[in-house]
């Protein structure tokens, strides 16, 4: 199949919503798809993620006004995008149009707008279904920015959200109606982590930016306690973001700088190795709209890293995080605390879990999952 790929995350651009992008442009291509990927061609001044794409991937980097200016560069990109669509979608024959689906930029309403004007299939993706609440200026133009974005998912042909409840929450907040929506959730490269290893040390860990609603404070409070009781314990946080000076100044103030360490960025290809000698995953801890029955892309390395996982009660979906199967629901940093103690002092029941947890990532497979998009385009063929 021929595919046209709409996307504004992608690498050299890090985070995990690059990743997604490459993930399933590179696994399309991998299966023997020609994959072309338009992305506005923005000056990214971030750490730089640069995986091997196969060859099968043309990406066109499209000219955008505010190039510098990311957060401008995703309201300002559309126009160019489309047209650039439109122009190569005339002389090559697309089954379907994929775009993934971010609240503040109008890539998928690019996508939507080409894929009418060619008379070919859009799937949207839904990663971050909405924002967080705000407020004064901040809020007029979360309005403005949902009348858009309602638009761009009511045209499109297919949305694909990751599970249930954000499949309630896409129709509610845009009115899309529920026969339109398919729930296919993330995936991940199982190829690149270790399953099985024999160099795990007594360490918890987290990867991933360090954003409020990730709960990093939660997790800091529950460290002291561990530590009271297991002075051996580790705690490592791979990753940057907003929040780690301030997390820094608690570890400082409640003098844990012996026992927590903050790796900072670290290379994408090198995040195995430090979740293969860990014991115990970290997920979201505190449940917000952004966290509520999500699926992070890092809970699902640390199950294929064997992990345990402890997160707050619903920000994951129970066919991630079974309570006490593979790992722990918790409510607060003293639940979260002796479910860490329980568990170092418990060596069985805690490799058990990691185990459960590597089986349970294996339906997750990009493989297995691009192939249910694939169907998906399929049924609309059919139609």
């Amino acid at each position: 199949m021929r595919i046209l790929v709409f996307v504004f995350h992608f690498p050299p651009i890090s985070g995990g919503g690059s990743v997604v992008s490459f993930d399933i442009t590179n696994t399309l291509a991998n299966l023997g798809h020609e994959v072309t990927v338009l992305v506005p061609d923005v000056e990214w001044m971030g750490k730089k993620f640069e995986p091997v794409m196969n060859p099968n991937v043309k990406i066109i980097r499209v000219k955008t006004p505010s190039r510098t200016n990311l957060k401008i560069a995703a309201r300002r990109c559309q126009t160019n995008l489309r047209k650039k669509g439109e122009e190569i979608g005339r002389t090559n024959k697309f089954d379907f149009i994929f775009s993934i689906f971010h609240p503040f930029h109008l890539v998928s309403n690019a996508a939507v707008s080409c894929g009418k004007t060619l008379k070919i299939p859009v799937i949207i993706k839904v990663d971050d279904a909405i924002y967080e609440k705000s407020s004064g200026l901040k809020s007029l133009q979360r309005k403005i920015e949902k009348i858009y974005s309602s638009k761009s998912l009511c045209n499109a042909t297919r949305i694909l959200v990751s599970n249930e409840e954000t499949k309630n929450v896409v129709s509610n907040f845009y009115k899309i109606p529920m026969e339109k929506i398919s729930i296919v959730p993330n995936g991940i490269d199982l190829s690149i982590f270790k399953m099985k290893s024999s160099a795990r040390e007594r360490k918890v860990i987290f990867s991933g930016m360090m954003y409020y609603h990730r709960g990093l404070d939660v997790l800091l409070d529950a460290a002291a306690k561990v530590i009271s009781k297991l002075p051996e314990i580790k705690f490592v946080l791979l990753g940057e973001g907003p929040e780690m000076a301030r997390l820094q100044e608690v570890v400082a103030k409640k003098n844990l700088g012996s026992n927590v360490e903050f790796k900072g960025w670290i290379e994408r290809e090198n995040i195995p190795a430090y979740l293969s000698e860990s014991s115990i995953g970290v997920g979201p801890l505190r449940l917000t709209n952004v966290t509520k029955n999500a699926l992070p892309i890092k809970v699902l390395e640390y199950m294929a890293s064997s992990l345990p996982i402890i997160a707050a009660k619903e920000t994951l979906p129970k066919n991630v995080l079974m309570d006490g199967y593979n790992g722990y629901l918790i409510e607060n940093s003293d639940d979260l605390a002796e479910k860490i103690i329980f568990l170092f002092q418990n060596e069985e029941t805690r490799k058990s879990m990691g185990e459960r947890s590597a089986e349970m990532v294996k339906k997750f497979d990009w493989k297995n999952i691009v192939q249910i998009i694939l169907k998906e385009c399929q049924k609309i063929s059919s139609l």
